[in-house]
Protein backbone atom coordinates (compact mmCIF):
# COMPACT_ATOMS: atom_id res chain seq x y z
CA UNK A 1 0.00 0.00 0.00
CA UNK A 2 1.36 3.41 -0.97
CA UNK A 3 1.93 6.12 1.66
CA UNK A 4 -0.88 8.18 0.06
CA UNK A 5 -3.33 5.27 0.34
CA UNK A 6 -2.33 4.77 3.96
CA UNK A 7 -2.91 8.46 4.64
CA UNK A 8 -6.36 8.34 3.05
CA UNK A 9 -7.26 5.26 5.07
CA UNK A 10 -6.15 6.98 8.27
CA UNK A 11 -8.20 10.03 7.29
CA UNK A 12 -11.35 7.94 6.79
CA UNK A 13 -10.85 6.22 10.14
CA UNK A 14 -10.38 9.56 11.88
CA UNK A 15 -13.44 11.14 10.24
CA UNK A 16 -15.68 8.18 11.10
CA UNK A 17 -14.45 8.19 14.68
CA UNK A 18 -15.23 11.88 14.93
CA UNK A 19 -18.66 11.33 13.41
CA UNK A 20 -19.46 8.53 15.87
CA UNK A 21 -18.97 10.97 18.77
CA UNK A 22 -21.43 13.53 17.40
CA UNK A 23 -25.07 14.00 18.31
CA UNK A 24 -27.75 14.69 15.70
CA UNK A 25 -28.67 17.93 17.47
CA UNK A 26 -25.12 19.27 17.13
CA UNK A 27 -24.92 18.29 13.45
CA UNK A 28 -28.30 19.89 12.75
CA UNK A 29 -27.13 23.12 14.38
CA UNK A 30 -24.08 23.13 12.11
CA UNK A 31 -26.41 22.38 9.18
CA UNK A 32 -28.45 25.53 9.87
CA UNK A 33 -25.29 27.63 9.82
CA UNK A 34 -24.29 26.19 6.46
CA UNK A 35 -27.79 26.86 5.11
CA UNK A 36 -27.43 30.55 5.96
CA UNK A 37 -24.09 30.79 4.16
CA UNK A 38 -25.38 28.94 1.08
CA UNK A 39 -28.43 31.21 0.92
CA UNK A 40 -26.26 34.33 1.11
CA UNK A 41 -24.08 33.07 -1.72
CA UNK A 42 -27.02 32.03 -3.92
CA UNK A 43 -28.62 35.45 -3.51
CA UNK A 44 -25.33 37.03 -4.53
CA UNK A 45 -24.13 34.87 -7.45
CA UNK A 46 -27.22 33.25 -9.04
CA UNK A 47 -29.17 35.43 -11.50
CA UNK A 48 -32.07 32.97 -11.47
CA UNK A 49 -32.25 32.91 -7.69
CA UNK A 50 -32.12 36.70 -7.47
CA UNK A 51 -35.18 36.82 -9.73
CA UNK A 52 -37.03 34.28 -7.59
CA UNK A 53 -36.17 36.17 -4.41
CA UNK A 54 -37.41 39.44 -5.90
CA UNK A 55 -40.71 37.78 -6.84
CA UNK A 56 -41.02 36.52 -3.26
CA UNK A 57 -40.52 40.03 -1.89
CA UNK A 58 -36.97 39.32 -0.75
CA UNK A 59 -34.98 41.44 -3.22
CA UNK A 60 -31.69 42.44 -1.67
CA UNK A 61 -32.02 39.90 1.18
CA UNK A 62 -28.45 38.68 1.10
CA UNK A 63 -28.54 37.45 4.70
CA UNK A 64 -31.35 35.67 6.54
CA UNK A 65 -31.40 33.39 9.56
CA UNK A 66 -32.06 29.70 8.97
CA UNK A 67 -35.53 30.12 10.46
CA UNK A 68 -36.30 33.02 8.12
CA UNK A 69 -35.03 31.05 5.13
CA UNK A 70 -37.33 28.15 5.99
CA UNK A 71 -40.37 30.39 6.43
CA UNK A 72 -39.77 33.07 3.78
CA UNK A 73 -37.51 31.82 0.97
CA UNK A 74 -39.32 30.47 -2.11
CA UNK A 75 -39.68 26.76 -2.79
CA UNK A 76 -37.95 25.61 -5.97
CA UNK A 77 -38.78 22.74 -8.29
CA UNK A 78 -38.00 21.62 -11.83
CA UNK A 79 -40.71 23.77 -13.36
CA UNK A 80 -39.72 27.10 -11.80
CA UNK A 81 -35.97 26.55 -12.24
CA UNK A 82 -34.96 24.25 -15.10
CA UNK A 83 -38.26 24.73 -16.90
CA UNK A 84 -38.03 28.51 -16.70
CA UNK A 85 -34.43 29.76 -16.69
CA UNK A 86 -31.59 29.35 -19.15
CA UNK A 87 -28.37 27.67 -18.13
CA UNK A 88 -26.68 31.07 -18.10
CA UNK A 89 -29.19 32.34 -15.55
CA UNK A 90 -28.94 29.20 -13.40
CA UNK A 91 -25.16 28.98 -13.34
CA UNK A 92 -23.43 30.68 -10.41
CA UNK A 93 -21.47 33.75 -11.54
CA UNK A 94 -18.42 32.79 -9.48
CA UNK A 95 -17.97 29.46 -11.31
CA UNK A 96 -15.74 29.70 -14.43
CA UNK A 97 -17.10 27.71 -17.36
CA UNK A 98 -13.65 26.16 -17.84
CA UNK A 99 -13.87 24.55 -14.38
CA UNK A 100 -17.02 22.52 -15.14
CA UNK A 101 -16.17 18.88 -15.72
CA UNK A 102 -19.43 16.94 -15.67
CA UNK A 103 -23.21 17.06 -16.04
CA UNK A 104 -25.71 14.60 -14.55
CA UNK A 105 -29.37 14.73 -15.58
CA UNK A 106 -32.41 13.69 -13.63
CA UNK A 107 -34.47 10.78 -14.89
CA UNK A 108 -37.23 12.95 -16.34
CA UNK A 109 -39.75 10.73 -14.59
CA UNK A 110 -41.63 13.70 -13.17
CA UNK A 111 -42.59 15.13 -16.56
CA UNK A 112 -41.07 16.65 -19.69
CA UNK A 113 -38.56 18.84 -17.86
CA UNK A 114 -35.16 17.40 -17.05
CA UNK A 115 -33.23 18.77 -14.11
CA UNK A 116 -29.47 18.48 -14.09
CA UNK A 117 -26.49 18.97 -11.86
CA UNK A 118 -23.10 20.29 -12.94
CA UNK A 119 -19.83 19.51 -11.18
CA UNK A 120 -16.49 21.29 -11.29
CA UNK A 121 -13.24 19.40 -11.60
CA UNK A 122 -12.48 20.08 -7.95
CA UNK A 123 -15.89 18.72 -6.90
CA UNK A 124 -15.47 15.58 -8.99
CA UNK A 125 -12.05 15.02 -7.50
CA UNK A 126 -13.43 15.47 -3.99
CA UNK A 127 -16.41 13.18 -4.71
CA UNK A 128 -14.13 10.16 -4.89
CA UNK A 129 -13.09 10.76 -1.30
CA UNK A 130 -16.70 11.22 -0.20
CA UNK A 131 -17.72 8.01 -1.97
CA UNK A 132 -14.91 6.10 -0.29
CA UNK A 133 -15.93 7.42 3.12
CA UNK A 134 -19.49 6.18 2.58
CA UNK A 135 -18.27 2.82 1.27
CA UNK A 136 -16.06 2.37 4.31
CA UNK A 137 -18.92 3.20 6.65
CA UNK A 138 -21.25 0.67 4.96
CA UNK A 139 -18.94 -2.04 3.61
CA UNK A 140 -15.54 -1.77 5.29
CA UNK A 141 -13.56 -1.28 2.07
CA UNK A 142 -10.37 -0.57 4.04
CA UNK A 143 -10.53 -4.07 5.51
CA UNK A 144 -11.47 -5.96 2.31
CA UNK A 145 -10.33 -5.56 -1.28
CA UNK A 146 -13.45 -4.59 -3.20
CA UNK A 147 -14.87 -4.69 -6.72
CA UNK A 148 -17.82 -2.36 -7.32
CA UNK A 149 -19.92 -3.11 -10.41
CA UNK A 150 -22.09 -0.12 -11.25
CA UNK A 151 -25.18 -1.09 -13.25
CA UNK A 152 -27.07 2.19 -12.94
CA UNK A 153 -28.35 3.71 -16.21
CA UNK A 154 -28.46 7.28 -17.51
CA UNK A 155 -24.72 7.89 -17.45
CA UNK A 156 -24.39 7.58 -13.67
CA UNK A 157 -20.75 6.74 -13.01
CA UNK A 158 -18.65 6.46 -9.86
CA UNK A 159 -15.04 7.21 -9.13
CA UNK A 160 -13.07 5.88 -6.19
CA UNK A 161 -9.54 6.04 -4.88
CA UNK A 162 -9.86 2.75 -3.05
CA UNK A 163 -12.14 0.22 -4.77
CA UNK A 164 -12.05 -1.05 -8.34
CA UNK A 165 -15.08 0.31 -10.24
CA UNK A 166 -16.63 -1.26 -13.32
CA UNK A 167 -19.20 1.11 -14.88
CA UNK A 168 -21.18 -1.29 -17.09
CA UNK A 169 -24.61 0.42 -17.14
CA UNK A 170 -27.54 -1.90 -17.96
CA UNK A 171 -25.62 -4.78 -19.56
CA UNK A 172 -26.30 -7.94 -17.59
CA UNK A 173 -23.92 -10.00 -19.72
CA UNK A 174 -21.07 -7.57 -19.17
CA UNK A 175 -21.77 -7.28 -15.45
CA UNK A 176 -21.81 -11.04 -14.96
CA UNK A 177 -18.69 -11.53 -17.08
CA UNK A 178 -16.76 -9.06 -14.93
CA UNK A 179 -17.99 -10.67 -11.72
CA UNK A 180 -17.16 -14.14 -12.98
CA UNK A 181 -13.69 -13.27 -14.23
CA UNK A 182 -12.50 -10.61 -11.79
CA UNK A 183 -13.92 -11.70 -8.43
CA UNK A 184 -11.11 -14.20 -7.67
CA UNK A 185 -8.91 -11.10 -7.20
CA UNK A 186 -11.18 -9.50 -4.57
CA UNK A 187 -12.58 -10.26 -1.14
CA UNK A 188 -15.99 -8.68 -1.66
CA UNK A 189 -18.34 -7.43 -4.37
CA UNK A 190 -20.64 -4.41 -4.33
CA UNK A 191 -23.42 -4.32 -6.93
CA UNK A 192 -24.97 -0.88 -7.50
CA UNK A 193 -28.19 -1.44 -9.39
CA UNK A 194 -31.88 -0.59 -9.67
CA UNK A 195 -34.40 -3.27 -8.58
CA UNK A 196 -35.91 -4.05 -11.99
CA UNK A 197 -32.55 -4.47 -13.71
CA UNK A 198 -31.24 -6.46 -10.75
CA UNK A 199 -34.02 -8.97 -11.36
CA UNK A 200 -32.76 -9.25 -14.94
CA UNK A 201 -29.17 -9.69 -13.77
CA UNK A 202 -30.17 -12.40 -11.30
CA UNK A 203 -32.20 -14.19 -13.99
CA UNK A 204 -29.29 -14.02 -16.42
CA UNK A 205 -26.91 -15.40 -13.80
CA UNK A 206 -29.33 -18.24 -13.13
CA UNK A 207 -29.58 -19.00 -16.85
CA UNK A 208 -25.77 -19.12 -17.02
CA UNK A 209 -25.56 -21.44 -14.02
CA UNK A 210 -23.67 -18.89 -11.94
CA UNK A 211 -23.39 -19.58 -8.21
CA UNK A 212 -23.34 -16.53 -5.93
CA UNK A 213 -22.78 -18.51 -2.75
CA UNK A 214 -18.99 -18.29 -2.89
CA UNK A 215 -18.95 -14.49 -3.18
CA UNK A 216 -19.40 -11.95 -0.42
CA UNK A 217 -21.96 -9.84 -2.29
CA UNK A 218 -23.24 -6.46 -1.08
CA UNK A 219 -25.97 -4.56 -2.91
CA UNK A 220 -26.83 -0.86 -3.22
CA UNK A 221 -30.34 -0.51 -4.69
CA UNK A 222 -31.33 2.83 -6.18
CA UNK A 223 -33.63 4.55 -8.68
CA UNK A 224 -36.95 3.33 -7.21
CA UNK A 225 -38.59 1.99 -4.07
CA UNK A 226 -38.78 -1.71 -3.37
CA UNK A 227 -40.55 -3.99 -0.91
CA UNK A 228 -39.16 -6.12 1.89
CA UNK A 229 -40.42 -9.14 -0.03
CA UNK A 230 -38.05 -8.08 -2.81
CA UNK A 231 -35.16 -7.72 -0.33
CA UNK A 232 -35.91 -11.22 0.96
CA UNK A 233 -36.05 -12.54 -2.60
CA UNK A 234 -32.68 -11.00 -3.48
CA UNK A 235 -31.12 -12.36 -0.30
CA UNK A 236 -32.35 -15.84 -1.19
CA UNK A 237 -30.89 -15.65 -4.69
CA UNK A 238 -27.54 -14.43 -3.32
CA UNK A 239 -27.50 -16.91 -0.42
CA UNK A 240 -27.19 -13.92 1.93
CA UNK A 241 -28.52 -13.21 5.42
CA UNK A 242 -30.90 -10.28 5.67
CA UNK A 243 -32.78 -10.91 8.94
CA UNK A 244 -30.53 -10.59 11.95
CA UNK A 245 -27.56 -9.62 9.79
CA UNK A 246 -24.62 -8.68 11.98
CA UNK A 247 -22.16 -5.83 11.54
CA UNK A 248 -19.79 -8.09 9.60
CA UNK A 249 -22.41 -9.59 7.26
CA UNK A 250 -22.97 -8.38 3.68
CA UNK A 251 -25.45 -5.54 3.27
CA UNK A 252 -28.45 -5.32 0.93
CA UNK A 253 -29.47 -1.68 1.26
CA UNK A 254 -30.80 1.25 -0.68
CA UNK A 255 -29.70 4.76 -1.52
CA UNK A 256 -31.56 7.78 -2.85
CA UNK A 257 -30.30 10.77 -4.79
CA UNK A 258 -31.39 13.19 -7.50
CA UNK A 259 -29.53 14.15 -10.64
CA UNK A 260 -29.84 17.88 -9.97
CA UNK A 261 -28.84 17.55 -6.29
CA UNK A 262 -26.39 14.67 -6.05
CA UNK A 263 -26.04 10.94 -5.50
CA UNK A 264 -26.51 9.09 -2.22
CA UNK A 265 -28.24 11.90 -0.37
CA UNK A 266 -30.12 9.35 1.76
CA UNK A 267 -29.07 5.82 2.64
CA UNK A 268 -30.07 2.82 4.71
CA UNK A 269 -27.95 1.34 7.49
CA UNK A 270 -28.17 -2.08 9.11
CA UNK A 271 -30.20 -0.51 11.91
CA UNK A 272 -32.71 1.22 9.63
CA UNK A 273 -33.08 -1.99 7.60
CA UNK A 274 -33.79 -3.91 10.80
CA UNK A 275 -36.41 -1.29 11.65
CA UNK A 276 -38.19 -1.63 8.32
CA UNK A 277 -38.09 -5.43 8.39
CA UNK A 278 -39.56 -5.44 11.88
CA UNK A 279 -42.49 -3.36 10.59
CA UNK A 280 -42.85 -5.76 7.66
CA UNK A 281 -42.99 -8.81 9.93
CA UNK A 282 -45.66 -7.13 12.04
CA UNK A 283 -47.81 -6.25 8.98
CA UNK A 284 -46.65 -7.91 5.71
CA UNK A 285 -49.42 -6.20 3.73
CA UNK A 286 -48.61 -2.63 4.78
CA UNK A 287 -47.09 0.01 2.53
CA UNK A 288 -43.92 0.86 4.42
CA UNK A 289 -41.74 3.95 4.31
CA UNK A 290 -38.02 3.56 3.75
CA UNK A 291 -36.10 4.64 6.82
CA UNK A 292 -33.13 6.68 5.63
CA UNK A 293 -30.19 8.41 7.29
CA UNK A 294 -28.63 11.53 5.83
CA UNK A 295 -25.61 13.75 6.43
CA UNK A 296 -26.82 17.13 7.73
CA UNK A 297 -23.45 18.69 6.92
CA UNK A 298 -24.12 17.90 3.27
CA UNK A 299 -27.87 18.52 3.05
CA UNK A 300 -30.42 20.62 4.91
CA UNK A 301 -33.71 18.70 4.98
CA UNK A 302 -37.22 20.01 5.56
CA UNK A 303 -40.63 18.35 5.71
CA UNK A 304 -42.79 21.08 4.21
CA UNK A 305 -46.45 21.57 5.16
CA UNK A 306 -46.85 18.34 7.14
CA UNK A 307 -50.35 16.95 7.58
CA UNK A 308 -51.89 15.55 10.78
CA UNK A 309 -49.68 12.45 10.43
CA UNK A 310 -46.53 14.54 9.99
CA UNK A 311 -46.27 13.71 6.27
CA UNK A 312 -45.20 16.56 4.01
CA UNK A 313 -43.16 17.35 0.94
CA UNK A 314 -39.45 16.61 1.07
CA UNK A 315 -37.43 19.80 0.56
CA UNK A 316 -33.63 19.70 0.23
CA UNK A 317 -30.85 22.25 0.13
CA UNK A 318 -27.43 20.89 -0.78
CA UNK A 319 -24.94 22.66 1.48
CA UNK A 320 -22.20 23.15 -1.06
CA UNK A 321 -20.52 26.56 -0.85
CA UNK A 322 -19.28 26.09 -4.43
CA UNK A 323 -22.44 24.71 -6.04
CA UNK A 324 -22.48 25.42 -9.77
CA UNK A 325 -26.30 25.69 -9.76
CA UNK A 326 -27.42 26.83 -6.30
CA UNK A 327 -30.76 25.25 -5.40
CA UNK A 328 -32.12 26.51 -2.09
CA UNK A 329 -35.19 24.69 -0.74
CA UNK A 330 -35.64 22.36 -3.71
CA UNK A 331 -38.75 20.16 -3.80
CA UNK A 332 -38.01 16.60 -4.95
CA UNK A 333 -41.66 15.60 -5.33
CA UNK A 334 -41.35 12.96 -2.58
CA UNK A 335 -43.38 12.67 0.60
CA UNK A 336 -41.59 12.11 3.90
CA UNK A 337 -41.86 12.56 7.65
CA UNK A 338 -39.66 12.50 10.71
CA UNK A 339 -39.52 9.30 12.77
CA UNK A 340 -41.83 8.89 15.76
CA UNK A 341 -41.90 6.75 18.89
CA UNK A 342 -44.33 4.40 17.14
CA UNK A 343 -41.64 3.66 14.54
CA UNK A 344 -39.17 2.54 17.18
CA UNK A 345 -41.66 0.49 19.19
CA UNK A 346 -41.53 -2.58 16.92
CA UNK A 347 -37.80 -3.37 17.23
CA UNK A 348 -35.97 -5.13 20.08
CA UNK A 349 -34.39 -2.96 22.74
CA UNK A 350 -30.83 -3.48 21.46
CA UNK A 351 -31.74 -2.29 17.95
CA UNK A 352 -33.61 0.67 19.44
CA UNK A 353 -30.52 1.65 21.42
CA UNK A 354 -28.35 1.49 18.30
CA UNK A 355 -30.87 3.53 16.29
CA UNK A 356 -30.96 6.25 18.93
CA UNK A 357 -27.19 6.22 19.33
CA UNK A 358 -26.29 6.79 15.69
CA UNK A 359 -25.21 10.38 15.01
CA UNK A 360 -27.03 10.94 11.72
CA UNK A 361 -30.67 12.10 11.65
CA UNK A 362 -33.29 9.91 9.98
CA UNK A 363 -36.41 10.39 7.89
CA UNK A 364 -39.20 8.07 6.76
CA UNK A 365 -39.53 8.29 2.96
CA UNK A 366 -43.00 7.54 1.62
CA UNK A 367 -42.54 7.95 -2.14
CA UNK A 368 -44.85 10.13 -4.22
CA UNK A 369 -48.55 10.92 -4.18
CA UNK A 370 -48.98 9.52 -7.66
CA UNK A 371 -47.86 6.09 -6.39
CA UNK A 372 -51.40 5.55 -5.07
CA UNK A 373 -53.59 3.87 -7.67
CA UNK A 374 -56.76 4.53 -5.66
CA UNK A 375 -57.72 4.99 -2.02
CA UNK A 376 -56.94 1.33 -1.20
CA UNK A 377 -54.07 0.30 -3.46
CA UNK A 378 -50.51 1.60 -3.74
CA UNK A 379 -47.94 0.53 -6.32
CA UNK A 380 -45.84 -0.91 -3.48
CA UNK A 381 -48.63 -3.40 -2.71
CA UNK A 382 -48.00 -4.94 -6.12
CA UNK A 383 -44.22 -4.69 -5.86
CA UNK A 384 -44.53 -6.68 -2.67
CA UNK A 385 -46.99 -9.28 -3.95
CA UNK A 386 -44.83 -9.92 -7.00
CA UNK A 387 -42.06 -11.32 -4.78
CA UNK A 388 -44.16 -12.78 -1.94
CA UNK A 389 -43.61 -16.31 -3.23
CA UNK A 390 -40.08 -16.74 -4.67
CA UNK A 391 -41.05 -19.75 -6.80
CA UNK A 392 -43.53 -17.52 -8.64
CA UNK A 393 -41.19 -14.52 -8.80
CA UNK A 394 -38.57 -16.74 -10.47
CA UNK A 395 -40.92 -17.02 -13.47
CA UNK A 396 -41.59 -13.27 -13.82
CA UNK A 397 -39.51 -10.48 -15.39
CA UNK A 398 -40.33 -8.02 -12.59
CA UNK A 399 -42.19 -5.68 -14.95
CA UNK A 400 -45.88 -4.99 -14.51
CA UNK A 401 -48.46 -2.31 -15.20
CA UNK A 402 -51.38 -1.53 -12.90
CA UNK A 403 -54.42 0.52 -13.90
CA UNK A 404 -57.07 2.16 -11.79
CA UNK A 405 -60.49 0.65 -12.36
CA UNK A 406 -63.93 0.17 -10.88
CA UNK A 407 -64.49 -1.48 -8.55
CA UNK A 408 -60.79 -2.45 -8.38
CA UNK A 409 -57.50 -2.01 -10.27
CA UNK A 410 -56.26 -4.25 -13.07
CA UNK A 411 -52.76 -5.70 -12.61
CA UNK A 412 -50.96 -6.84 -15.76
CA UNK A 413 -47.77 -8.86 -15.27
CA UNK A 414 -44.98 -10.00 -17.61
CA UNK A 415 -43.48 -13.50 -17.56
CA UNK A 416 -39.76 -14.09 -17.94
CA UNK A 417 -38.62 -14.68 -21.50
CA UNK A 418 -37.80 -18.33 -20.79
CA UNK A 419 -40.69 -19.07 -18.40
CA UNK A 420 -42.32 -22.42 -19.19
CA UNK A 421 -45.62 -21.71 -17.47
CA UNK A 422 -49.16 -21.08 -18.66
CA UNK A 423 -49.98 -17.36 -18.30
CA UNK A 424 -53.48 -18.14 -17.03
CA UNK A 425 -52.11 -20.44 -14.33
CA UNK A 426 -49.69 -17.72 -13.23
CA UNK A 427 -52.49 -15.14 -13.18
CA UNK A 428 -54.55 -17.41 -10.96
CA UNK A 429 -51.62 -17.98 -8.57
CA UNK A 430 -51.00 -14.23 -8.27
CA UNK A 431 -54.74 -13.58 -7.89
CA UNK A 432 -54.74 -15.95 -4.93
CA UNK A 433 -51.99 -13.87 -3.32
CA UNK A 434 -53.94 -10.70 -3.95
CA UNK A 435 -57.03 -12.26 -2.44
CA UNK A 436 -55.13 -13.25 0.70
CA UNK A 437 -54.09 -9.64 1.23
CA UNK A 438 -57.52 -8.14 0.54
CA UNK A 439 -59.86 -7.29 3.33
CA UNK A 440 -62.34 -5.83 0.86
CA UNK A 441 -65.27 -7.75 -0.66
CA UNK A 442 -64.46 -10.04 -3.56
CA UNK A 443 -65.74 -7.47 -6.04
CA UNK A 444 -63.00 -5.06 -4.88
CA UNK A 445 -60.13 -7.52 -5.45
CA UNK A 446 -57.86 -6.43 -8.34
CA UNK A 447 -58.03 -8.40 -11.56
CA UNK A 448 -54.76 -10.10 -12.55
CA UNK A 449 -53.70 -10.68 -16.13
CA UNK A 450 -50.43 -12.35 -17.08
CA UNK A 451 -48.66 -12.07 -20.44
CA UNK A 452 -45.87 -14.00 -22.08
CA UNK A 453 -42.70 -11.93 -22.40
CA UNK A 454 -43.20 -11.13 -26.09
CA UNK A 455 -46.91 -10.34 -25.65
CA UNK A 456 -46.57 -7.88 -22.78
CA UNK A 457 -48.37 -4.78 -24.17
CA UNK A 458 -46.23 -2.21 -22.37
CA UNK A 459 -42.81 -2.97 -23.80
CA UNK A 460 -41.98 -6.19 -25.65
CA UNK A 461 -38.54 -5.99 -24.12
CA UNK A 462 -37.05 -3.69 -21.52
CA UNK A 463 -34.06 -1.48 -22.21
CA UNK A 464 -33.72 -0.53 -18.51
CA UNK A 465 -32.31 2.86 -19.53
CA UNK A 466 -35.14 4.82 -17.94
CA UNK A 467 -37.40 4.27 -14.98
CA UNK A 468 -40.21 1.85 -15.73
CA UNK A 469 -43.77 3.23 -15.47
CA UNK A 470 -45.58 0.76 -13.23
CA UNK A 471 -48.84 2.75 -13.14
CA UNK A 472 -50.74 3.25 -16.37
CA UNK A 473 -53.70 5.33 -17.55
CA UNK A 474 -56.53 3.95 -19.64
Amino acid sequence: MSPLSQLRRFGRRFMLQQLSRQKPEKLLDLSRGRLERCFERAARVSPAYRTLLAEAGLAGSAALSAQDIVTRAPLLDKANTFGRFTITELLAEDIPLSSIAGVLTSSGQGGKTFGFGMSTRAQMDASAGAIDLGLQLAFGIDERSTLLVNCLPMGVVFTSRTVTVANVSVREDMALAIVRQAMPLYEQLILCVDPLFFKRLLDHAQQQGFDWSGIRTNVILGEETFSEDFRSYVAGRLHAEVDGAGADDPLIGSSMGAGELGLNLFFETRETIALRRAHHRRDPGAVLPVFFCYDPLRTFVEIHAPDADGVGELVITVLDAKATIPLIRYCTGDLARWLTEDDYAVVPADVRVRLRAQPLPMIAMLGRKRDWIDARWHVDHFKSLLYRRPELADLLSGAFRVFAGEPAPVWEVQLRRDAAVDPQAMAEALAALVGEQCEQPAAAVPTVRCHRYEAFPYGMSLDYERKFAYIGAR
